[in-house]
């Protein structure tokens, strides 16, 4: 339980502060230390994860973004934690606004009932590709000089952002538990980039933040050893 740091919490803070600027004199190590980190979702008893559909905002084409996006997931869970990740065909969702599809807890159930899953993960995601094509300043070197010149030049270049908001539903009761919304952006040159592949790239950006939901992550820390 945390606990308000009053003025008896305080005290013992800055006696470590005084020390460490003490014993600084005398000389120090600094030590990078990795501190377990629990999963946001308090994941006892939930082993069986249904990755269920996602709501598209508008659909891409050539890309079935809904299948893809379950799929990604499915993969990295699978491969990335201990839990056991669901291998069936996604179900539909009823067509309803976002905030009634949350709370409606019996649907949920059902599908947890009907799958066996202890956990259910959807979703609402987007994708968009743009024309980010445009002047550019950037470093040359003269092949006259040999000298470092600055120019402007016309760079063609597509832009790509991925959108993911997901929900975290308890099977037992079909309540939300979590949500979390993440998003990737990137600018490549030229033109004709894959769209599927740009979107696994996308992904990339966010999935270990999106993999401690639940699973525990180490964080690294820094320290400092006192040399005597």
């Amino acid at each position: 339980m945390r606990r308000p740091i009053g003025r008896l919490a305080w005290i013992p803070i800055v006696v470590l502060a005084l020390g460490w600027t003490s014993a600084a004199t005398a000389g120090t190590s600094r030590v990078i230390i990795a501190t377990p980190m629990p999963s946001r979702i308090d994941m006892s008893g939930m082993k069986k994860i249904l990755v269920t559909s996602m709501l598209v905002d508008k659909e891409v084409a050539g890309v079935d973004l809904n299948k893809e996006l379950v799929k990604l997931l499915r993969r990295e869970l699978r491969k990335k934690t201990n839990l056991n990740i669901l291998d069936v065909d996604p179900p539909a969702l009823p067509e309803q606004p976002l905030k009634d599809l949350l709370a409606n807890s019996g649907f949920w159930r059902r599908l947890a009932d009907t799958f066996g899953a202890d956990l259910i993960i959807s979703g609402k995601a987007s994708y968009e590709a743009a024309d980010r094509s445009g002047f550019v300043t950037m470093d040359e070197i003269s092949p006259v000089t040999g000298q470092r010149v600055r120019r402007t030049r016309f760079v063609e270049r597509e832009g790509f952002t991925l959108g993911l908001n997901l929900f975290f539903l308890e099977g037992a009761t079909g309540r939300l538990l979590y949500e979390d919304q993440f998003t990737g952006d990137n600018t490549v040159n030229g033109h004709g980039t894959d769209r599927l592949t740009a979107i696994y790239s996308l992904f990339e950006q966010f999935e270990e933040d999106l993999l401690s939901i639940v699973v525990p992550k180490p964080r690294t820390a820094q320290r400092f050893i006192f040399n005597e």
